[in-house]
């Protein structure tokens, strides 16, 4: 009873309300939450504070920075029951500060992305060891390799997210009758073009566009490979959402990304928006996504690199109907 009532307390309040709307859209620090409220980092903090308590919310580190998300509570049915409809009633039924918090939210993912592109564009002429510190080791490659060829059939077409460089393409071209590499910036898209030129392996299609929003269509990849992107993406469950709607029932998705590590020159020098990821955590994310893990596989880290896993999933018929629940943690 008295969990539940300290629940009810903490919702009775219209920032708290706010602030759990906002984190039902992805993970937030303090200070991008102040600009998204337009409201004084010593309150924010309070009432954050006050939901924490509360079992609501829950901090996660990434290096030195802190980052809110919503708890499991939120996609429990169990305790306290009533959470789950209380969340769909917050996202049906829009406070009257919702449109300047959608506003707040779509120029802090904005400026997430605009980030991550300009760092790419800056990087795509360095030399070989330079891009491969920021495309991550190359062992895990065998990993995708043997996870994609594991059902020991020809793949139809076959999709690297966040090509970069395109140092994968000619590895995914042996299991697929067709590749398609996409990427954000233009110019990492011309040294991929170079690269599969110099290669003299299958030919690779090349497209420009967001990961958020990917320029495929509905059904049209039989696999796609995540290949170390996701750190570098301002919101991970939209673009899991949009691998679903890219692939066909039952198509393969495979996911290799770092643990959560604390080596903050990651994000200095490399540009990371996330320094890695919790399993439990991504594994929410596969589920709410609408994929169903097959496979799991993971490279130990050292000093220098974090350590890494390649999860090999399939996608489910339907993606499961949520609240938008992006900042589950």
């Amino acid at each position: 009873m008295q969990s539940c009532l300290s629940t009810v307390k903490a919702l009775a309040d219209e920032t708290r309300l706010r602030i759990l709307r906002i984190l039902m859209t992805g993970t937030y620090n303090v200070n991008e939450l102040v600009a998204i409220l337009s409201m004084g980092q010593s309150r924010v903090s309070r009432h954050l504070r006050i939901l924490s308590d509360a079992g609501l919310v829950r901090p996660r580190r990434q290096g030195t920075w802190v980052y809110y998300g919503l708890t499991g509570l939120w996609e429990n049915e169990s305790r306290p029951g009533f959470l789950p409809s209380f969340a769909d009633e917050l996202s049906a039924n829009p406070l009257p500060l919702a449109a300047a918090d959608d506003r707040g939210i779509k120029a802090c993912l904005g400026q997430r992305r605009k980030q991550a592109e300009q760092f790419f564009s800056s990087v795509a002429e360095r030399d070989d060891s330079q891009r491969d510190e920021i495309e991550g080791p190359a062992e895990h490659h065998t990993i995708i390799d043997e996870l994609l060829r594991c059902g020991g059939e020809e793949l139809g077409t076959v999709v690297d997210l966040g090509t970069g460089t395109g140092r994968l393409l000619p590895l995914l071209g042996e299991s697929a009758r067709g590749v398609i590499g996409i990427d954000g910036a233009r110019e990492m898209l011309d040294v991929a073009r170079r690269r599969c030129e110099e290669s003299g392996g299958p030919e690779a299609e090349l497209r420009l566009g967001s990961l958020e929003h990917l320029p495929l269509g509905d059904g049209e990849a039989d696999a796609m490979v995540a290949n170390m992107v996701l750190h570098h993406v301002a919101n991970p469950l939209d673009v899991l959402r949009e691998v679903h709607r890219g692939l066909v029932p039952g198509g393969r998705f495979l996911l290799a990304d770092y643990a959560t590590h604390e080596l903050e020159f990651h994000r200095e020098k490399l540009g990371d928006l996330w320094l890695g990821f919790d399993r439990d955590e991504l594994a929410g994310w596969l589920e709410l996504a609408g994929f169903e893990i097959e496979s799991e596989r993971e490279l130990p880290g050292n000093r220098r690199r974090p350590g890494v896993f390649v999860i090999a999933s399939n996608r489910k018929q339907v993606c499961k109907e949520t609240s938008g629940n992006g900042g589950l943690v």
